[in-house]
């Protein structure tokens, strides 16, 4: 009896150890599972927080580039104003160009307009300077035809009066032959002949003076054909000034014309190179944007990331 309780005893202490070793084995895998899990959880937070640190550093950058690039654009916008403003002011200054030369133009047309009238007063003006120097030629025939008639008045006077002497000697020799009828004819005839000297005499007399009045009429008529003749020269003159003026304006005008036009042509190129940069630059600054805000959204995300990660790490530092 003794032994059978002794070998009972024996059994069941043998019975129970390989229990025990069961549960112990169990155990065992538990925290396997546990250190795996564990394992697991810290890779997966370190891949996280990797995942945060190059989102937030991809963001970073994207900001900045986005920055740099919205910063350069709105710089390229300011150039491009610039050179738009410079554009414009080329179209303006070459439209005032191009106005300024057609009224030098205008004002070249009416100047040869004006010198051909100028020319024509001056021909005209030569051809009365002319005439009256013809005029003044034919008055100074005049004049000495007068001239030779006064002095044949004045000779033919003087002749008369010597007649009329000779007959009064000649009645006072007969008065003193006692030939009173001869001497009374004689003497009649004598003053009669007086008479006749003394109003030829005088008709010589006021013919010279219509003769010296005749000179000095010349002379005045020629001194205006002179005058008119020398204002026909200026007119010539003053029109082939005014001419040459006109022509060299002309030809300004048209230079300036040109040069205006040459200008308004630059400037508008240059307006449009300006638009293209400024499309350029807008462009730039919207990429720079999109750039800006796809980092925000990565710095966004970064931060969610690490949001995440921060529980996972408070609960392993309790534990």
């Amino acid at each position: 009896m003794a032994q059978r309780k002794t070998a009972k005893a024996s059994g069941g202490k043998a019975s129970a150890k390989p229990a025990t070793s069961r549960s112990a084995a169990g155990n065992g895998a538990t925290r396997r599972s546990a250190s795996k899990a564990s394992t697991r959880s810290a890779a997966d937070e370190q891949a996280l927080e990797d995942a945060a640190l190059t989102y937030a550093v991809g963001g970073i950058a994207d900001v900045e580039h986005g920055e740099a690039e919205v910063a350069e654009g709105l710089a390229g916008l300011a150039d491009a104003r610039d050179i738009a403003d410079a554009g414009i002011g080329a179209v303006a200054v070459g439209a005032g160009d191009v106005a300024l030369g057609a009224g030098k133009v205008k004002v070249a047309e009416r100047g040869e307009q004006l010198a051909e009238l100028a020319a024509l007063g001056g021909i005209e003006e030569l051809e009365r300077a002319e005439g009256t120097a013809e005029l003044a030629d034919d008055i100074d025939d005049l004049t000495q035809l007068v001239r030779s008639m006064s002095g044949a008045q004045l000779e033919r006077g003087l002749a008369i009066a010597r007649v009329s002497g000779e007959l009064s000697a000649v009645s006072r020799l007969m008065a003193r032959l006692e030939m009173p009828l001869l001497a009374v004819f004689l003497d009649d005839r004598s003053a009669r002949l007086q008479i006749l000297s003394v109003e030829t005499l005088v008709g010589s007399q006021g013919t010279r003076l219509v003769a010296a009045a005749l000179a000095a009429t010349a002379d005045d008529v020629e001194e205006v054909a002179e005058r008119q003749a020398a204002s026909g020269i200026a007119r010539l003159a003053v029109g082939e000034a005014l001419a040459a003026r006109s022509q060299a304006l002309a030809s300004e005008g048209v230079a300036q014309v040109a040069a205006g036009s040459i200008e308004m042509q630059v400037g508008a190129e240059t307006v449009e190179i300006a638009r293209g940069a400024a499309t350029d630059s807008a462009f730039e600054i919207a990429a720079g944007a999109a750039d800006a805000a796809s980092g925000a959204t990565e710095l966004e995300a970064a931060d969610r990331l690490a949001a995440a990660t921060k529980p996972k790490a408070r609960r392993r530092s309790k534990s």
